[in-house]
């Protein structure tokens, strides 16, 4: 008898947990997202995939910062990208929708580094 009442009080809390499940997420995603040189200033270089998932639509992928298209989908819900990374700053990439232009999603490359550059310029005096 016990066992009724209790599911009929745990019933509205399954009902909600069911609602608060996000539908298709949209996503933007650079694998690996950090790339790591040896000395700091230095460039960094690594094979980069991009990957993205929307709503069936028209997009483009671009450079955050020079907007250079590096390539379009028509008609796509996903796409895919390998880039061959090499910057020694970091690095934003947009996804475009084509159609009015908005920027839907944006992922970033970040450079690291191991050493910091801590050489101090030295002046050489003779006395």
């Amino acid at each position: 008898m016990f066992f009724k009442y209790y599911f009929l009080l745990a019933l509205p809390i399954i009902s909600v947990k069911a609602q608060e499940q996000p539908n298709e997420e949209t996503s933007l995603v650079s694998l690996p997202d950090t790339c790591v040189a040896l000395r700091e200033g230095r460039n960094c270089y690594a094979d980069v995939e991009i990957s993205w998932h929307q709503p069936k639509g028209n997009y483009c992928l671009r450079d955050g910062q020079s907007k250079h298209i590096m390539q379009c989908w028509l008609m796509q819900k996903t796409g895919f990208f390998r880039y061959q990374f090499d910057s020694a700053i970091t690095v934003n990439f947009e996804l475009v929708n084509s159609n009015n232009g908005k920027v839907v999603d944006t992922t970033e490359i970040q450079v690291q580094w191991v050493y910091q550059n801590r050489q101090k310029k030295r002046r050489w005096r003779l006395f």
